[in-house]
C-alpha cells in the first residue's frame, strides 16, 4: 500500500471525525435554530461529500487502474471544483458574520469574482492539458482566503465579547498559521496536497466539536425560564426593541422580522444596533449568550 495506505487511513479518520462534528452541529441547530446553523449543516456537509469522494479515489488507486480511474477522476473533480469556489465565498463570510461585520459590496465582490475565475480557469484545465494548474491554482487561491479570514478575525477579535466564539476564533487561527507554510510548500510539492485537505479538515471538525461539547456541557438540566421584558429591565430595552429580541431568538433574518412586525429593514437594523448597544454585544451570537444568563 505504501503511502496511499497513510493516505487512506488519514481521510477515514477524518470523515469520521467530521460525522461526529455534523451530528453535534445537527443537534445545535434543532436546539438553537439560529439562522446561521442550516448553511453551515450544508457547508460541513459538502466538506464531508468531498471527504468521502476522496477516500473513493485512493481505492481506485489502490485496487484499479487505467480507464476506471480516469473516468472516475473526470466524474468526481467537477465537485470538487464547485465546492472549493464555495468555500472560497462562504469562509470569508462567515468569517465576517462572527464578528459582527456586515458582508459589505467589496468583500462580496471581490470574493464572488475570484470563485467565478477559479470554475472558469479549473474547467479549461480540467478539458485541456493538465499542467498542474488546478491544483497549483487552488491552493495559491485558499491562500487568499486563508490571509483574508485570519486578517479580519484577528483585527476584531478584542471586540468579540463571547469567550466561547473568542476562543474558537483563536483555536482556528492557531490552525490556519500552522498550515500556512504547508499550503505555500503545497505549490512546490504535490505530494503535499494529498495531505494538505483531510488534515485542515481534521483539524477544524476537532476545533468544532471542542466547542459544540463546551456548549452541550453548559446547558442546564431544568428547563430555562421564559424572557420577559421585566428580566431585560436592566438594559433599559423598549418594547418594540424586545419583540426584535425575541424574533432574533428564533433565528429569524432581519428581512423576516420586518416582514413580521412591518417595519423596513432599516429600521430593524437601527433596533438591532440598539440592543447591541445597550446590551454591550457585538453579534447575535453575544446577545443569545447574554440572554441565556438571565
Amino acid at each position: 500500500m505504501g503511502l496511499e495506505g497513510l493516505y487512506l487511513i488519514l481521510y477515514l479518520f477524518a470523515f469520521a471525525t467530521g460525522c461526529m462534528a455534523l451530528v453535534l452541529s445537527v443537534v445545535f441547530h434543532m436546539r438553537e435554530t439560529l439562522e446561521w446553523t442550516p448553511y453551515f449543516i450544508v457547508f460541513l456537509s459538502s466538506l464531508l461529500i468531498i471527504v468521502l469522494l476522496q477516500i473513493s479515489i485512493v481505492f481506485i488507486h489502490l485496487f484499479t487502474s487505467g480507464l476506471i480511474l480516469l473516468i472516475f477522476n473526470y466524474i468526481i473533480t467537477p465537485v470538487i471544483i464547485l465546492n472549493a469556489a464555495f468555500l472560497i465565498v462562504f469562509i470569508p463570510y462567515f468569517a465576517t458574520w462572527v464578528i459582527a461585520q456586515p458582508w459589505s459590496a467589496p468583500y462580496s465582490i471581490f470574493f464572488y469574482s475570484l470563485s467565478g475565475v477559479f470554475i472558469v480557469l479549473s474547467t479549461l484545465d480540467l478539458i485541456f492539458i493538465r499542467l498542474g494548474l488546478f491544483s497549483t491554482l487552488s491552493s495559491a487561491l485558499f491562500i487568499v482566503t486563508l490571509i483574508f479570514t485570519i486578517s479580519i478575525i484577528l483585527k476584531n477579535l478584542k471586540n468579540i465579547a463571547s469567550k466561547d466564539v473568542r476562543m474558537v476564533c483563536k483555536t482556528i487561527i492557531i490552525i490556519s498559521f500552522s498550515f500556512v507554510p504547508l499550503v505555500i510548500l503545497s505549490l512546490i510539492f504535490e505530494n503535499l496536497r494529498n495531505i494538505l485537505y483531510p488534515l485542515y479538515f481534521l483539524g477544524f471538525s476537532i476545533t468544532i466539536m471542542v466547542f459544540l461539547f463546551i456548549y452541550f456541557k453548559r446547558i442546564p438540566q431544568e428547563v430555562v425560564n421564559e424572557i420577559t421584558l421585566e428580566r431585560l429591565g436592566e438594559y433599559r430595552i423598549s418594547e418594540r426593541e424586545f419583540s426584535v429580541i425575541l424574533l432574533i431568538k428564533e433565528g429569524f433574518t432581519n428581512k423576516e422580522i420586518g416582514d413580521k412586525l412591518a417595519i423596513s429593514v432599516n429600521t430593524v437594523n437601527n433596533h438591532i444596533a440598539n440592543i447591541f448597544t445597550k446590551t454591550n454585544v457585538r453579534s447575535r451570537i453575544d446577545l443569545l449568550n447574554v440572554l441565556n444568563e438571565r
